[in-house]
């Protein structure tokens, strides 16, 4: 896999880089020049290497967006429901006042022919005036009754109006919702067909060759940024961070699942993010809603449990563990391994919990 040096401590390492080159080139007599069918297939591996790279990058970083785009969608449809839920609710209360109105309306009519004579006339040729008088106070609690009834129906007839608005708008956030998801799921596909035409079309010695070449320069990047000072020490692990840390160990050798968090199989946010809340601290699901929502610190003040992203998109994420390594889920067809911490371009670091302290008692202490 082929990657470029990072851009936040490429200037650093640069120099450093070049006076390794020179001290190899420093003897008198110059090396030969490799055959040309050697240069050739050197070639044809470092294109490979970079085509399998750009793969298995857009599939990771679109396996992301996917899942992402899947727990969106989640969201949007228990929205969409509990608002279809409280439009019904609001509804029955529409059913019910309606029919405390008509019954009101039946009973002023029941009583239509009395309520016609004015109260005088009523007074004046009753037998009983107290009877009036009480017909009156009732008149009176019925009209405030039937204001209360008309008012309570238009408040309902008001609140279902609303409801069923939002209940609309609701269904079409989530209809949106599974169009981006659906989407998503399409660029997963490609990328990942892409990726797998790659590794079916190239010999088993080729991707082990590229295996070892990858680590390599990958552990040289991770000793001239050491040397370089670019990465730490910023300190001890925090008590979360040791807990985060001491998880994603136990996790070693589990295998890359695209989506997976748990406890079986992980893909690269699905490790970090479950190894913090093992630490105490719930963080986003995906890679690139970590980078959007957790602290960011300089690469120089890395601590263990600290998290790594990668690819200007990030696309991948990893967790420090200290000394220029990284515990990560690279990929399918891999496994929860350790790896230095410059196995890919690095965006930049992540610390959950800024504000805890460091903690003095070892790593891996009780």
């Amino acid at each position: 896999m082929s990657r470029g040096t990072p851009r936040s401590w490429r200037s650093a390492v640069l120099p450093l880089a070049v006076a390794l080159l020179v001290a190899a080139a420093a003897p008198g007599v110059a090396e030969p020049a490799p055959p040309p069918d050697s240069a050739t297939a050197g070639t044809a591996l470092d294109q490979l290497a970079h085509d399998l790279a750009d793969a298995r990058h857009s599939a990771e970083s679109a396996e992301q967006r996917s899942t992402a785009a899947d727990a969106q969608l989640g969201s949007k449809q228990r929205e969409s429901a509990d608002a279809a839920n409280r439009a019904e609710q609001e509804r029955a209360k529409v059913v019910e006042a309606e029919a405390q109105a008509a019954e009101l309306v039946a009973e002023q009519y029941r009583n239509g022919p009395l309520g016609a004579l004015g109260s005088l006339a009523r007074l004046f040729l009753s037998d009983r005036p107290e009877d009036v008088l009480g017909h009156r106070q009732r008149e009176f609690e019925r009209a405030h009754t039937a204001a209360e009834v008309l008012n309570d129906l238009r408040q309902a007839r008001e609140r279902f109006v609303l409801a069923a608005e939002q209940a609309r708008q609701a269904e079409e956030s989530a209809a949106a919702a599974a169009k981006d998801a659906q989407q998503a799921m399409t660029e997963v596909r490609t990328a990942a067909d892409r990726t797998a035409r790659l590794l079916d079309t190239t010999p088993a010695d080729q991707l082990e060759l590229l295996e070892r070449q990858d680590g390599a320069r990958a552990d040289q990047d991770r000793q001239q940024a050491l040397a370089a000072g670019v990465f730490g020490p910023g300190g001890s692990a925090s008590q979360g961070g040791r807990r985060a840390v001491a998880f994603a160990l136990a996790q070693l050798g589990k295998p890359y699942l695209w989506g997976g968090a748990g406890p079986d199989a992980f893909d690269c946010s699905g490790l970090t993010s479950q190894a913090w809340q093992a630490g105490g601290i719930g963080i986003p699901r995906t890679s690139e809603e970590q980078w959007a929502a957790l602290p960011r610190i300089p690469l120089r003040e890395l601590r263990p449990g600290d998290l790594i992203v990668y690819h200007d998109d990030a696309g991948h994420i990893a967790l420090y563990l200290g000394g220029g390594t990284v515990v990560h889920a690279p990929h399918t067809g891999t496994v929860v391994k350790l790896a230095p911490v410059t196995i890919l371009p690095v965006l930049g670091a992540l610390r959950p919990d800024p504000q805890a302290p460091s903690d003095p008692q070892a790593l891996f202490g009780p």
